[in-house]
């Protein structure tokens, strides 16, 4: 298996061992992606964020953040896409890795993990995700400046834009994106609920 994912992913793979990260990590979603998830999506939903990534002997790695649910997709070819209501949200951790970030989730006693992930959105994607779930801390986290912040807003606004072009949200999605990534960037990655923040405080008596 690993034999023919390096045969149909090869120049990526290359470039990523070459690279130390994944050069495609930080991309606009594709049309193609866009197709494959938008059917997922309610009218009512925001989208927040995305992290591209590779997911081992799968192939490319695509995950959506709503403020309802993460849709992961976990092959170049394909339609299916795993829904994962952020209740059902167990246990998240992302950690810094040899070729970028790695990100994974427990869901209905399912593990879901993706590597190669750009470190500038996953930063804002874990922070979204941290609002809603219980993550752990970020493992050897990275600081964010402006640009990362603005290719962030660019990027994550695109993806909403695009998966739901009539919604009426669009002109809140850019700035709540935006919001996240500025955070991200001053007050760290991860931002844990004030949900979370009492089932952590609970645990601990």
């Amino acid at each position: 298996m690993a034999w023919l994912d390096f045969l149909k992913n090869g120049n990526e793979l290359s470039e990523l061992l070459i690279e130390g990260q994944n050069p495609y990590g930080s991309q606009l979603l594709k049309q193609a992606d866009v197709d494959q998830m938008r059917d997922h999506i309610q009218p009512t939903e925001r989208v927040l964020a995305y992290v591209l990534g590779r997911v081992v002997l799968a192939g490319r790695g695509l995950w959506l953040l709503t403020d309802q649910q993460l849709l992961v997709s976990e092959s170049d070819t394909g339609n299916l896409v795993h829904h994962f209501a952020l209740k059902d949200i167990t246990e998240a951790e992302c950690v810094k890795g040899k070729y970028g970030y790695t990100l994974r989730v427990t869901a209905a006693g399912q593990l879901r993990s993706v590597y190669g992930a750009s470190a500038h959105l996953a930063a804002v994607f874990y922070r979204a995700l941290g609002q809603k779930v219980r993550c752990t801390p970020v493992f050897k986290p990275s600081a964010l400046d402006a640009n990362d912040v603005a290719e962030v807003v660019h990027h994550f606004s695109d993806a909403a834009l695009r998966l739901q072009p009539v919604a009426m949200v669009n002109a809140d999605a850019r700035a709540l994106i935006a919001q996240l990534a500025q955070d991200a960037a001053s007050q760290g990655w991860l931002q844990t609920s004030e949900a979370n923040q009492v089932r952590l405080a609970e645990a601990a008596h």
